[in-house]
């Protein structure tokens, strides 16, 4: 928090500085101003929440310099300080956010009160513009999402053009001709929401369409949405270019480059060739899709095996069974393994032929399924058509079966199993811990941990953990004088500011203000 001492004498702007405990009200800053010109110039450039004003300077009065701030909208407060009792000041003062009149000379008691006061209804004042924020923001994202789903309706085919799409080009800023389309899959996007953003998907999404808008905002007008839960479309205008698909290219190069760098996001892109128009916007999509497609997922490049037969899944149809039968994860995961180790020895993967794989996964998923839980229905959950890392492909279709074995093995074994878990975290809470670490770790699918966790605890595994950790961060808040930055990374978060939203979530004030409060009580 930042205040501004303001008076022409020196021994007045000293007195305010000495009389004061600063760190005891929060103030980390203070400024000095010998004139209201200069006091101006200051709170232009560093925004205080309290200035101290002597109504009485040279170049600009007090007076001049509250109605100033008046004009130009400061929140500042203000606490006049003079050797004047004069109303007109004092109405000054109150019209200019005035909390308090001092006439001088005043008590070091009187000083502080008047500060306290100040301080407060800068507070009340900040929190009722964060929430008036917070509530804009919530209700603009409500309507880009609204916005977001009309469009992508009509792009996927589901609804015919009509004016009110049109007049959503013009909203997002794009022209309804000369348009050029890119289809983005997001390969590894549900680790990089885990681990860098702990789950929060609607960050990520911000995260991305920001990076993104930084990277193309100098070069074209564009607009990217979601198209379901895998699929991206970006659509840029290609107005003016002499080579739009040479540089429809290079801006696709660009923001990928970004997504890597900034977030570790990989991502397949495929790129419509022609240009499009809003009446022909599907199609122009299905051809990306096509592109999209034809991308090879596996890093070597090489062509296929020449004169071998590509691996078929169907194959360890019967070695699956028996893993299922037996409740043998171990084995489960080593046949899966194999196979997909023969896919990468084969040379070439595209994404058609990884969807082929996946409709012969969630095939014999389905069989296996019915066949080991007569009366019951088959498992709900199967493998995602768009999974495009084969690593990712192999740890999913793992925990599919891991899924069926769980299903069909005894009580006692899996209760045990989830309070070996309950244990780790409780000893190893400070270290990168989600449920997919825990999943390989244990042998439990992710889902199976959730819900057996919630189960035997009655709460969620990661309030569990983070709870866990705030208590941790509320000892050395107490016990050390640790920095916040360092305390993030011992418990286990690699960000701070997100650390200290957590923090401040759980107990209603920042982890600096939480040691604060309890080292002065």
């Amino acid at each position: 928090m930042k205040v501004l001492i303001a008076d022409d004498e020196e021994h007045v702007r000293e007195g305010i500085e000495l009389a004061v405990d600063w760190d005891k009200y929060g103030v980390t800053e203070r400024w000095m101003a010998e004139d209201g010109q200069q006091a101006i110039e200051l709170i232009r450039q560093h925004n205080p929440a309290v200035l101290f004003c002597d109504m009485s300077m040279p170049n600009m009065s007090g007076t001049e310099l509250l109605s100033l701030l008046r004009e130009e909208g400061w929140e500042t407060q203000v606490i006049v300080v003079s050797g004047y009792d004069d109303f007109p000041y004092t109405r000054a003062a109150l019209r200019a956010n005035g909390v308090d009149y001092l006439l001088k000379p005043f008590r070091k008691s009187d000083l502080e009160q008047a500060l306290a006061r100040a301080i407060a209804a800068w507070q009340a004042k900040e929190s009722s513009l964060r929430e008036e924020r917070e509530t804009e923001y919530r209700l603009r994202r409500a309507d880009a999402l609204l916005d977001e789903q009309k469009l992508a309706g009509y792009f996927k085919g589901e609804a015919a053009l009509h004016e009110g799409i049109r007049s959503l080009f013009f909203k997002i800023g794009l022209s309804t001709e000369h348009l050029r389309v890119a289809l983005v899959l997001p390969r590894n996007g549900m680790g990089i929401v885990e681990r860098r953003f702990y789950g929060d998907g609607e960050l990520f999404v911000f995260a991305v369409n920001n990076i993104a808008h930084e990277t193309l905002k100098q070069h074209s007008s564009h607009y990217l949405c979601r198209l379901d839960g895998h699929q991206w479309l970006l659509i840029t205008a290609a107005e003016g270019s002499i080579k739009p698909a040479d540089e429809h290219r290079r801006y696709m190069d660009k923001v990928k480059a970004a997504w890597r760098s900034t977030l570790g996001l990989d991502v397949l892109v495929g790129l419509c060739e022609t240009e499009a128009r809003v009446e022909t916007l599907p199609a122009a999509i299905g051809a990306a899709r096509t592109a999209l497609l034809k991308c090879n997922l596996l890093h070597s490049g090489s062509p296929a095996a020449l004169g071998k037969e590509a691996p078929r899944l169907t194959d360890q149809q019967i070695l699956l069974q028996a893993a299922l039968k037996n409740e043998n994860k171990a084995y489960a995961a080593e046949i899966i393994r194999s196979f997909t180790q023969r896919l990468r020895e084969w040379g070439a993967l595209s994404l058609k032929d990884l969807q082929a794989y996946t409709m012969e996964a969630n095939l014999l998923l389905q069989r296996a399924s019915r066949l080991h839980g007569p009366g019951k229905d088959a498992i709900d959950a199967f493998m995602p058509l768009w999974v495009s890392d084969l690593d990712e492909w192999e740890k999913m279709l793992i925990q599919q079966w891991w899924i069926l074995i769980e299903e069909q093995g005894s009580e006692s074994s899996g209760i045990h199993g989830i309070q070996a878990i309950y244990d780790y975290i409780h000893r190893h809470f400070q270290e990168d811990i989600s449920l997919s670490t825990l999943s390989e770790r244990f042998r439990f699918s992710p889902q199976y941990i959730a819900k057996r966790f919630k189960e035997l605890y009655n709460t969620t595994l990661m309030t569990y953990l983070t709870e866990l950790r705030m208590e941790k961060a509320k000892s050395l808040l107490l016990h050390t004088d640790m920095t916040i930055s360092v305390m993030a990374g011992t418990l286990g978060y690699t960000d701070e500011n997100y650390f200290s939203k957590v923090f401040k979530k759980q107990t209603g004030v920042s982890p600096l203000q939480y040691r604060k409060q309890r080292r002065d009580s």
